[in-house]
Parts: C-alpha cells; structure tokens; sequence
C-alpha cells in the first residue's frame, strides 16, 4: 500500500485514530482509499495535520481552521 495507515498517522502526528476519522467527517482530511476501502494519506496529509494541531494549540476552534483552510485553498 502506498501512502500512510490511519495508525501510521496517529503516531507521526499524536492525534488518535478516532481524531482522524472526526476530522474526516468535518471534511478537514480528506484521505485517499485504497482499493480494499482503506485510509491512504500521503506527506502532504501530514502536513496538514501537523497544522492542525499548531492551530488548536494558538486556541482555533475547527470551524476556524476550516475557515483558514478555505482561505488558503482560494489563493
């Protein structure tokens, strides 16, 4: 399998699985799927959530995040 396991993430990143799978619901993460239906991310998935973490850190709430994700993304 290419790309990292959702259990591969929690340990690079310190956020537990169930945090991963939260922030895949609110659309923050969006990983890849392997053909078996697996959770697939990559370096810049890491990234992403190394972000995450430093923004909840300064006290931004998800929405947010999100909202600064977006901001980024039109840019």
């Amino acid at each position: 399998m290419d790309g990292y396991s959702i259990s591969q993430v929690a340990q690079r990143t310190g956020f537990p699985a169930s945090t991963l799978r939260f922030y895949e619901q609110s659309g923050l993460v969006r990983p890849e799927r392997t053909p078996a239906g697996y959770r697939s991310y990559d370096d810049h998935h890491i990234e992403l959530l190394s972000f995450i973490g430093r923004a909840k850190g300064f006290g931004l709430s998800l929405d947010e995040i999100q909202g600064v994700l977006e901001a980024e993304d039109n840019d």
